[in-house]
């Protein structure tokens, strides 16, 4: 983010970095660069190759990255669609993630659920709802919401999760230990918000399930 604001910005340490045999650097040189936008430009090649890494997460942020550099990177078009369908894959990395360094893991877990609800994913409902109880405490305050919005875009159909939903409020308010309690009782609120939303909406978009 802080690249991404600078006019001036060097792209060859970047492209250095995709290279690196720690995965994280690498994501993080993708993230950086979807930051960058089409000054990103000179890291097409090394993004190419990216694409056809055995890390799933790694092969998603190359894909955004080439995405938001936009029109010098349609070259990449074919490639991109030459990719196995990763919708599954991106499930079953929220459902069991990578080690990838907890705080990490977060990130990729509720993009990966944003990602099944803008694709109307079925499954992503009872996902959402999982990681919502077993997310990492750290920063779950933040997160919380931002996870309440992506079961709210399922509209009528998560009405289903409304007794889990209750018990996760009931243990934000009274039982999370070794958390501070203005913020358990931020987390119990949004969550309890979002079930009246959820009570009141007449959303009802069409789901597809994965195959």
């Amino acid at each position: 983010m802080a690249l991404g604001r600078r006019q001036e910005v060097s792209v060859p340490p970047l492209v250095k970095m995709l290279e690196s045999p720690a995965l994280n650097s690498r994501y993080g040189a993708c993230q950086a660069l979807i930051a960058l936008r089409e000054r990103g430009a000179p890291a097409i090649e090394a993004l190419r190759k990216a694409l056809a890494d055995q890390d799933l997460w790694l092969r998603i942020k190359a894909a955004e990255a080439i995405a938001a550099i936009g029109a010098p990177a349609m070259q990449t078009a074919p490639q991109l669609l030459e990719i196995k369908p990763l919708l599954p894959a991106i499930y079953q990395a929220i459902i069991e993630p990578a080690p990838s360094g907890e705080m990490f893991a977060d990130s990729i877990r509720v993009e990966g659920l944003r990602l099944l609800a803008k694709h109307r994913i079925a499954e992503g409902i009872n996902a959402c709802v999982q990681y919502t109880r077993d997310q990492n405490p750290w920063a779950s305050e933040h997160r919380t919401p931002e996870l309440m919005k992506v079961l709210l875009s399922y509209g009528t159909h998560a009405k289903s999760v409304i007794p889990e939903l209750t018990q996760i409020a009931n243990y934000f308010e009274k039982d999370e230990k070794d958390f501070p309690q203005e913020l358990m009782l931020k987390k119990a609120k949004s969550v309890r918000e979002t079930m009246v939303a959820i009570e009141a909406s007449t959303d009802t978009p069409e789901l597809s399930r994965l195959q």
